[in-house]
């Protein structure tokens, strides 16, 4: 089973004459008819439509990073697993004798409203089999909130019985910072709001799924004292106050952040009662590129900034960045807290995650039932580039990128490269266009490498950054996908 994480799915309206229309399916135009007319994926407005199949190309979703396909994930397993017969996931063209099944579901939805679906699908492929022919019959890779619809199904549903293993990329076990900003503070597009589509994805039980279930809140709006209407179970460190989301006094979104609260609540629970000798958890997260973490509350507003305060990161766990997306840290499951996270890190960002080159094989090992010693992994932190760069701008705007090297220790190689970094744009979808070269040169202050490409054309750009002789990493390459949009939502 194959689950994609949110704007992962191909979503269509149902219409009484049977005719369909793409309402997402992250193509161009697509977004385009997204940014003009939000309510196509409002939940008000469309409340019924149904997933076929998996989003194959790299689209962006408004608010939350540029959508990667998963053609990657499934050639990967096909390599690995040679004449695997492959469901696309159309509802209308089930293959019941498919050895992989790709799952998608409406990611504006409840985790838990699709880990019924999951259930009611495997349910169906497993028809016939005894209660012994069942048992450890599916493994599951899921792919960012696909994690956490597997998580619900194999825990709260009792999934474990029949799952053999669930491989995570890059799921927030622990929750995203990012889906508190989007939620409070709005959609934005090179720090123009677009409130259409901001109302649109706070209607998402989804998103609010995706709040961190952890306390990452500094409220510095008044003494001591719990704030008004605010209960008094915040974590408390030093005297200062760090406050659960649904503690945040913004009296909307109280209800939904408490609800998510408890959902992921409910997962933990019921992974505490599966047996050791049930489901094997494997989980895999990036490290080193700048992601989302903490918020400051003044009581007025809310800043969500990429900082590693002392108040919030773990010890251990100060040099862990994330994915871009997701920290690294919320990225580790809940009962895996104190387990050594060896072989669990990786180097991509959140959405090339799902098309690792590594992704097959370790799939495949489960498949072949092989060893699992060798799917481990390697070093701690291996010798990596991290990449800090936004999701989408507007055409007359300069794009800064910021990249850094880090060590095996987490922190920025004591030596930096030879050689300045360089970063290349190329407009995706036209292979003859000159690529746009820029040299990323180094910052001693910050310690980190910096330039800016210039003001670009409307469209996706894929963007590579890219060091040579790097003292115990050898040559490394980083990439993203990045949007620029044409004008603001009206």
């Amino acid at each position: 089973m194959v689950i994609p994480g949110i704007g992962g799915s191909v979503l269509e309206p149902t219409r009484p004459d049977g005719r369909t229309a793409r309402a997402w399916d992250a193509s161009p135009k697509g977004i385009a008819g997204l940014l003009v007319r939000p309510g196509r994926l409002s939940l008000d407005e469309e409340p019924e439509l149904r997933p076929v199949g998996l989003i194959t190309s790299k689209r962006l979703l408004p608010g939350w990073t540029v959508v990667h396909g998963y053609e990657g994930l499934i050639q990967g397993v096909s390599a690995s697993f040679p004449g695997a017969r492959i469901d696309f996931g159309h509802p209308e063209r089930p293959d019941p004798h498919a050895d992989v099944l790709l799952f998608p579901y409406d990611f504006r939805r409840s985790i838990a409203e699709a880990a019924d679906r999951l259930a009611a699908q495997i349910h169906l492929r497993l028809a016939g089999l005894s209660a012994a022919e069942r048992r450890g019959r599916v493994v599951v890779v899921g792919h960012s909130m696909g994690g956490l619809v597997a998580r619900y199904w194999l825990g709260v549903l009792g999934g474990w019985r029949e799952c053999r293993a669930l491989i995570t990329l890059g799921t927030p076990h622990r929750g995203a910072p990012k889906a508190l900003d989007w939620l409070v503070n709005g959609v934005r597009v090179g720090g123009v709001p677009l409130p259409r589509t901001s109302g649109v994805i706070r209607g998402w039980p989804s998103v609010a799924e995706l709040l961190p279930r952890y306390p990452m809140i500094l409220d510095t709006s008044g003494p001591a004292g719990p704030p008004r209407d605010v209960p008094d179970t915040a974590e408390r460190d030093g005297g200062r106050r760090i406050l659960y989301p649904h503690q945040l006094p913004v009296d909307w979104l109280r209800p939904q952040a408490r609800r998510a609260f408890d959902l992921h609540r409910q997962i933990e629970t019921a992974w505490a009662e599966i047996p050791r000798s049930g489901t094997e958890m494997r989980s895999r997260f990036s490290w080193s590129h700048p992601t989302l973490t903490a918020g400051h509350w003044d009581g007025t507003r809310l800043r969500v900034t990429r900082d590693q305060p002392d108040w919030l990161a773990p010890d251990g766990w100060e040099d862990d960045l994330g994915d871009g997306t997701v920290p690294a840290a919320s990225a580790v499951p809940i009962e895996d807290s104190d387990r050594d996270t060896s072989g669990m890190r990786t180097r991509e960002r959140h959405g090339p995650l799902a098309a690792a080159d590594w992704v097959g094989p370790l799939i495949g090992g489960y498949l072949r039932r092989d060893g699992l010693a060798r799917l481990r992994g390697g070093d701690e932190r291996p010798v990596s580039l991290g990449l800090e760069l936004a999701e989408a701008y507007l055409p007359d705007a300069p794009i800064p990128v910021r990249a850094t090297v880090l060590g095996q220790s987490g922190e920025a190689a004591s030596q930096a490269p030879s050689d300045p970094l360089w970063a290349v744009a190329r407009p995706d979808g036209a292979p003859d266009a000159e690529p746009v070269v820029v040299p990323l040169e180094w910052d001693a202050r910050t310690q980190d490498f910096r330039g800016e490409l210039p003001a670009t054309a409307p469209g996706l750009h894929t963007v590579t950054v890219t060091a040579q002789d790097v003292p115990g990493g050898g040559d490394l390459s980083v990439g993203e996908t990045l949007a620029v949009i044409d004008g603001a939502e009206a």
